[in-house]
């Protein structure tokens, strides 16, 4: 025993984190993949992750096919467009689904006491959305059509989300397709009320959001890619566990730059990874229905396994 005592035993080279580059947007579907970094998910993986703010899903994913991102977080409707155009792509997660019913997180809002509550109400106004023939303007589109209105008689334009409720209010659009957490600020406005529930109406427990790889990355970092999986899915767990107290709600205000006071307010759902195979075509079906997608894309067939 002395002998060992006196010994130096070899030590274990750990090797160096593996980095991974991930497009993000500060919203709080992605919440898992803070939590996974906070709590120190990705470093027990042995993964040194660098997220990387973007404004939107398309160059984003620009950027991972040029091999300057290794994993973009992207809203279904870009990722579409990417394949359909030959941009291939692989799905590794699921973000959030649409509920199958209200509250959604976005809601048409009109001014305080418009009679307006349909599509056909609203031709010959003018809509607002956050950017066109995207995801928010396939859903308007959508609901306009399935309540009664001729789209030739309705303008649909694009107005920043901070911007929304000003734009309102100073009678500069008619009705705004405004999303969280402009939502919960402009129902708390007194000059301006919900129109339509009209997401979780055109689109009920339809998927929203991916994230995703490069065919290359797949084939060739398919051990990376599941170790950032499952650590991001321990973020969900954490997020889930943590819904309603103090500390969640500080983490939502501290990643996304909210007031806490304001997080507390907004509706919020469970996180999410799993990809729900079986609900993919909604999205490729909805899209051919408002024009956004004119060839044959199965999302099914484009699962990172």
């Amino acid at each position: 025993m002395a002998a060992l005592a006196g010994s130096s035993l070899p030590s274990i080279a750990l090797a160096d984190p593996t980095p991974l580059r991930v497009a993000l947007v500060p919203i709080w579907d992605v919440g898992p993949f803070y939590a996974a970094n906070q709590q120190g998910y990705f470093a027990a993986e042995n993964l040194a992750v660098t997220p990387q703010v973007v404004r939107g899903g398309a160059p984003a994913i620009a950027a991972l096919a040029g091999g300057s991102l290794d994993i973009v977080y992207s809203n279904g409707v870009s990722i579409v467009q990417a394949i359909a155009s030959g941009i291939d792509l692989r799905i590794i997660m699921q973000g959030v689904p649409m509920p199958p019913a209200p509250p959604d997180p976005g809601a048409l809002l009109k001014r305080k006491g418009e009679p307006l509550r349909t599509g056909k109400d609203l031709e010959g106004k003018i809509v607002g959305v956050n950017g066109l023939r995207d995801v928010t303007w396939m859903f308007v589109t959508q609901w306009l059509k399935t309540t009664g209105a001729d789209l030739s008689k309705v303008q649909i334009v694009e107005v920043p989300l901070p911007g929304m409720v000003e734009a309102l209010k100073a009678k500069r659009v008619d009705a705004v397709l405004a999303l969280d957490p402009f939502l919960t600020t402009g129902l708390a406005d007194p000059d301006v009320e919900m129109l339509a529930w009209i997401l979780s109406h055109v689109y009920p427990a339809g998927p929203v959001a991916f994230y995703c790889v490069t065919p290359q990355m797949a084939a060739t970092r398919p051990n990376d890619v599941r170790a950032f999986v499952r650590a991001y899915k321990r973020g969900v767990t954490w997020m889930n566990a943590n819904a309603g107290k103090d500390v969640f709600y500080a983490f939502i205000a501290g990643f996304t730059g909210m007031n806490v006071d304001l997080v507390r307010k907004m509706n919020s759902w469970p996180a999410h990874a799993e990809i729900e195979v079986s609900s993919l075509p909604k999205l490729t079906t909805l899209m051919t229905q408002t024009g956004l997608l004119t060839s044959n894309v199965d999302l099914r067939t484009k699962i990172f396994t």
